[in-house]
Order: structure tokens, then C-alpha cells, then sequence
């Protein structure tokens, strides 16, 4: 017998890429049973959508504003927020943290935030549903940003970033604001 948390994680592995594979192809499509018939005379048309991915950085993946990403920077960001968690007091947390931080807080309040992040990030990688893997992969960036040698939010970072990349899916830009 193997590892039993290395066997739940391969398992959680798999079943996320299969998530992702089904359901991230198009958040938008119908999902009901509607079905035509073999002999319809229907006509189907095509769309084609060019995604631009750029780096911002050596090291940083590249990213697209495909699939739930966030937006570039040229352009205004919309807040969006995900359905489903719970994360009103890592919320709450984040939101007294990051003022302090931003204006020159202590190296505790900066690795409070990281924290913070990272709690909020596996609240969202952990809930079940891969449509909110973009908003962990945010958070994940945000707890490296005030506390980059966080060896957990690298690693699984990382981990989200090579799902995408391993279904050939653009990776959100999520966290990667200023």
C-alpha cells in the first residue's frame, strides 16, 4: 500500500484536471440535454477568440485573460468574487491588513497578510470546485508578494499553474496586480 495522503492528493490531482478539462472549455456553454436530430438541416456557425498572453516578469507564468483570468493592467479592473465560500473573516482580515501593509506596516503585519492569503487561497483551492482555482492562484501571488520565501504558496502556485499548462489552458493573471 501506498502513502495514503500522496494516493488522496494524486486522486484530488486527477479529479481537478478532469474538472478542468470538461468544464473550464467553455464556462458559458448550455449545459441541458438539448439534443439534434442526425438528419437536421441546422447550420453551425464558428467562433474563433484570440487570447493575448504575456509575462510580466521573468519566472512568472504566462498569462491570459481567458478562463477567469483577471484583466490586464491597461484596462479597469472588475471585482469579482467567487460563489459558494465562506471567506468573510479572512476577508475582514485581508482588509485590515493590507491598509497597514501598503503604507509601510511591520514585517509581522506582512507576514499576517501572507497568511491571511494563503488561509483564504486554500479556502478556495480546497472547496471543491476548479472554477475557483483562479481566485487561489490570486491569493497565492499575494501571500509570495508579502512573504516570498512561503514555501506552501509556492508550491501550490505552482501546482495550479501546471494544471493549466499541463490542459494547454491559459493561466488567469489573478494576484498578479499591484
Amino acid at each position: 500500500m501506498g502513502n495514503p495522503n500522496a494516493m488522496r492528493q494524486l486522486l484530488a490531482l486527477l479529479c481537478i484536471s478532469a474538472a478542468l478539462s470538461g468544464a473550464a472549455c467553455n464556462p458559458n456553454a448550455d449545459t441541458g440535454n438539448s439534443a439534434v436530430p442526425a438528419n437536421s438541416n441546422s447550420t453551425t456557425t464558428t467562433t474563433t477568440t484570440t487570447t493575448t498572453t504575456t509575462t510580466p516578469s521573468p519566472g512568472v507564468p504566462p498569462i491570459s485573460t481567458a478562463h477567469g483570468g483577471s484583466t490586464p493592467a491597461t484596462a479597469p479592473a472588475t471585482a469579482e468574487t467567487p460563489e459558494g465560500v465562506d471567506t468573510a473573516a479572512l476577508d475582514a482580515q485581508i482588509e485590515k491588513l493590507e491598509p497597514k501593509v501598503k503604507t509601510g506596516g511591520s514585517d509581522a503585519d506582512k507576514k499576517a497578510l501572507a497568511a491571511a492569503y494563503l488561509e483564504r487561497a486554500n479556502v478556495y483551492r480546497d472547496a471543491g470546485s476548479p472554477r475557483l482555482y483562479k481566485f487561489a492562484l490570486g491569493d497565492y501571488r499575494r501571500a509570495l508578494r508579502y512573504d516570498p520565501a512561503n514555501s506552501e504558496a509556492r508550491a501550490k502556485m505552482d501546482e495550479i499553474v501546471s494544471i493549466y499548462q499541463s490542459m494547454g489552458r491559459p493561466v488567469p493573471t489573478n494576484g498578479l496586480d499591484q
